[in-house]
């Protein structure tokens, strides 16, 4: 069985000065990322003017109708999916993510659906965002757009002017008030006019692509208010999730101590009766009985230490959770190999017992289902969390809803964690829990 604990570290290395040819590409990149992003712009607020416009319409003229509350709930469905398009580009610009909080649906039929959706501030954001966009995003675009292109047409005058019949005709292009492009000359000198005008452009688009994004930001990401109305939509969750899973937990001991110690403990009573029956007439037989509820009593107790482990490790409490992963990792019928990273012995408790489970859970799963050959076991601690990562090399296809992995995901849900579980068919199948623990 392997075994190996790592500790890892890093050190900041100098990089080497950015060329010229480096600073050039990345300032390239950047205006292409912006003249997309305003082109997008441009394309979204038309589709979100057809999309709030007709969908309000339709809602307002036939509202007293029950088809209006359905054709409210499909306009604002309209609108989520518009405007998530819309937060994706922002996103995507500003290179980091902008959550969207809607309030999950409450317990019902359609009508539920619909106060729901009316209830739901995310909803009047996305509906005032979709309206302003229409029209400024629409102006901005349309503003950095036509700069750009006019820009573009006076560095490449020269490929063009000629084909133009009243050259005085064409204000701003190649009328430009001092002077009208008549000559290879004066269309020469309207190139460099364009190449001095290029920084501008550069810089109408920057301000035009990053302001858009920034009040995208500012009005679709979530408030504070949504957050902790979100946040204790969690606790509550979590809080069920604990009470269901220590009530499976007790459940499971009840039947264990009943199905398996009860019993035992029963037919060692009954054993040193017999015992006792027969000591004065048939010694043998006796020392039979006795025998026989000695091996009762001894496998009772491994019952019993089974049970308690089940409950909390000893191992863990004793030695720290690198210790019971390794006790863990011996008693399973495969190779698994161990690496730990950061001090994880000085995680919380809580977090060390959560994260033990999991890894117990998963090896029991592995070597029961997976018919694979290995497995491997990765503790990481970081700066904020501890993560967790069981794999293997088998078959794959495993249930992430299962009941054992289900109970798992409560159990880590309730300490703020989450646990994936990736299992393509072909395998292999990744087991990762994350838990807090800054």
């Amino acid at each position: 069985m392997a075994m190996n604990q790592t500790q890892t570290f890093s050190m900041p290395v100098a990089g080497p000065t950015s060329s010229p040819f480096r600073r050039i590409r990345r300032l390239a990149v950047n205006a292409g990322r912006d003249l997309l992003y305003l082109f997008a712009v441009l394309c979204m607020s038309v589709i979100g003017f057809t999309v709030w416009v007709s969908g309000l319409s339709l809602t307002a003229s036939l509202l007293v109708l029950v088809i209006g509350v359905l054709l409210w709930v499909a306009t604002a469905y309209a609108v989520r999916v518009t405007v998530g398009i819309d937060r994706w580009l922002a996103a995507w610009l500003r290179r980091e993510p902008i959550p969207a909080l809607y309030r999950k649906r409450d317990r019902g039929g359609f009508l539920a659906l619909a106060r729901t959706v009316t209830q739901d501030p995310q909803t009047w954001k996305d509906f005032g965002w979709i309206v302003l966009n229409s029209v400024l995003g629409f102006a901005l675009a349309i503003a950095a757009i036509t700069v750009t292109g006019v820009v573009l047409s006076y560095i490449t005058t020269p490929l063009w002017w000629w084909a133009v019949a009243n050259p005085h005709d064409q204000y701003g292009t190649l009328n430009l008030g001092i002077y009208t492009v008549t000559s290879t000359k004066w269309a020469f000198v309207t190139t460099g006019v364009g190449l001095v005008l290029v920084p501008l452009a550069l810089a109408i688009n920057r301000g035009a692509a990053a302001g858009h994004a920034a009040l995208a930001a500012a009005i679709l990401g979530p408030s504070e208010r949504q957050r902790l109305s979100v946040r204790v939509e969690e606790l509550a969750s979590t809080r069920e999730d604990v009470v269901v899973a220590v009530n499976d937990q007790l459940e499971r001991i009840e039947r264990d101590l009943h199905d398996g110690a009860q019993a035992r403990l029963v037919a060692l009573a009954m054993e040193l009766g017999m015992a006792d029956e027969e000591l004065a007439g048939d010694p043998e037989a006796a020392r039979a009985s006795v025998r026989r509820a000695r091996d009762a009593a001894l496998t009772t107790l491994d019952e019993l230490r089974a049970l308690s482990r089940g409950l909390r490790p000893a191992l863990l409490k004793d030695r720290g959770l690198a210790t019971a992963i390794e006790d863990l990792a011996q008693r399973t019928p495969l190779p698994v190999s161990l690496t730990v990273t950061g001090e994880i012995d000085k995680v919380p408790e809580t977090v060390q017992t959560a994260s033990y489970f999991v890894v117990a859970e998963a090896l029991a799963n592995i070597a029961k289902h997976s018919r694979a050959s290995s497995a491997r076991v990765s503790l990481q601690r970081t700066d904020t969390a501890f993560v967790a990562t069981i794999s293997d090399d088998g078959h794959g296809g495993a249930d992430p809803e299962a009941a054992g992995l289900a109970g798992l995901r409560k159990r880590v849900r309730a300490l703020d964690g989450r646990l994936d579980v990736t299992s393509p068919p072909g395998g292999p199948t990744i087991v990762r829990a994350e838990i807090p623990c800054a």
